[in-house]
């Protein structure tokens, strides 16, 4: 029996008006924001099937704090009466918003004055947006917009991006080929604009580099901007399983990746970038999409619990050596003590040492919603596109997104076993061992064989 869903949706403006550090690269202290160059947004979107209502937040961050995330559900919970379960809260993952994990007096500030109330000012005028609406599902493809920044190279090994020594070695080709799909829900309305949420999967990381100040949503500003000047659709978008990939750059040649234009990105490129994406969106929204049923609103979570890799734990010293560089300034020196020392970078030494301070195992809650024939899962990790593979093919519901970096920040790179076998930027960085991601992604496959079979 199909039930009437309603739809409603609001944005708020989360811009800090100061500077913070930015995330994404582990330096935050050297990458203080001096420049606005796109606003930052919550985006709220808000269902209802009479009984109950669920809140998907699209935040333009890198990542969000679980303590963040944990304060506004419960305060939208008293609030509101919407469970802390149906609230949840992805990020862009853009590598020029405020580093929520910092622990400097901006960023307490950013997280009070700024962020947890914007936030919570975004759901009143969701929920009184609602609207009865049809759902509609449809998928295309991005080809050539995004990569795997992971390669195997001349001499055998696998390198990154950033990473990996190309000065040495030249790039023999990608580990495995990007998932170019995009995922589209179209929230049809009776009289107002309809709500397309976006599920796809990149670093957005073009305005990003280690030497770039500017705040700034980075692609997906435009990809949003670029959808809505049609004046039909209000945009929402959830960052997939991009652990593993990066938006395609046309400087993205093995000749230029030690260039200063390769780290600083490219302003213009960014735009064009997000107006591509916008054309296959539109492609997929005006001509690839279907009416599907809708049911009442089911969610669920679970705690998964994993062992921590402590395998370095022995080498932490060293580790500090080189961090003690990196902190003082002294890039160049730091990175050629890392390899000198046997780490494969200046990450691998800093996540030697957080390591060092974990617990034999850590827990995190992964979760799954699903209204009809759309579902939605997610973890906080930084999911590999093979995950993501998997699980969209897998679900037995018509369309899954498959989200990372969900309602927490933190717990990293999720590589598969694949990825562990060829080692490299991503792996050594790995909170946990080899297998992890395999029984984490049958873990989320078991909550949404679950929400299928209530049905």
């Amino acid at each position: 029996m199909s039930v009437q869903i309603k739809a409603g949706f609001s944005r708020v403006d989360i811009t800090p008006e100061f500077s913070v550090p930015l995330g994404g690269y582990g330096d935050e202290e050297r990458r203080m924001s001096r420049v606005n160059l796109d606003p930052l947004y919550a985006t709220c979107v808000a269902l209802s099937d009479g009984e109950n209502k669920v809140l998907f937040f699209h935040l333009d961050l890198t990542g969000c704090k679980s303590e963040v995330a944990n304060f506004c559900k419960a305060e939208i919970e008293k609030k509101h009466g919407i469970p802390q379960q149906n609230v949840f809260f992805t990020v862009t993952h853009t590598h020029s918003a405020p580093a929520l994990n910092n622990e400097m007096e901006c960023i307490t500030k950013y997280i009070n004055e700024v962020l947890q109330p914007g936030i919570l000012a975004a759901v009143e005028p969701a929920l009184e947006d609602l609207e009865e609406a049809e759902l509609h599902i449809g998928t295309g493809k991005t080809d050539g917009l995004n990569y795997v920044r992971r390669y195997l190279l001349s001499d055998g090994s696998y390198g990154g991006d950033n990473f990996g020594d190309f000065k040495k070695n030249s790039i023999i080709g990608h580990e495995t080929e990007a998932d170019p799909t995009m995922q589209v829900v179209r929230w049809k309305r009776t009289t107002k604009k309809d709500i397309v949420m976006v599920n796809w999967q990149a670093h957005p990381h073009r305005t990003g580099g280690f030497r770039k100040f500017e705040l700034s949503s980075d692609v997906i500003e435009h990809f949003r901007l670029a959808v809505e000047k049609s004046g039909k659709y209000l945009f929402a978008y959830y960052q997939g399983c991009s652990g593993n990939l990066n938006t395609h750059s046309r400087l993205a040649t093995e000749n230029t990746y030690r260039t200063p234009d390769f780290y600083d990105g490219d302003n213009k490129a960014y735009k064009t970038h997000g107006k591509c994406l916008a054309m296959t969106c539109f492609d997929i929204v005006e001509n690839n999409m279907r009416k599907v049923k809708t049911d009442k609103i089911r969610t669920v979570e679970k705690v998964f619990e994993a062992p921590v890799n402590h395998a370095w734990d022995c080498r932490v010293e060293d580790a500090k050596r080189v961090n003690d560089l990196w902190k003082a300034g002294q890039s160049d020196e730091a990175r050629a003590l890392a390899l000198e020392l046997g780490f494969n970078s200046v990450y691998h030494c800093g996540a030697v040492i957080t390591r060092s301070k974990m617990p034999e195992t850590l827990s995190y809650k992964i979760y799954a919603a699903s209204i009809g024939d759309f579902a939605f899962v997610a973890s906080p990790n930084e999911l590999y596109d093979t995950t993501g593979i998997y699980l969209k093919n897998s679900s037995p519901f018509e369309l899954t997104f498959v989200c990372g970096y969900t309602n927490a920040h933190g717990f990293g790179y999720m590589p598969t076993v694949k990825a562990f076998a060829h080692g490299g930027y991503g792996c050594d960085t790995c909170r946990f061992p080899s297998g992890t991601a395999e029984r984490l992604a049958d873990e989320m496959l078991g909550l949404l064989v679950g929400l299928y079979e209530e049905r």
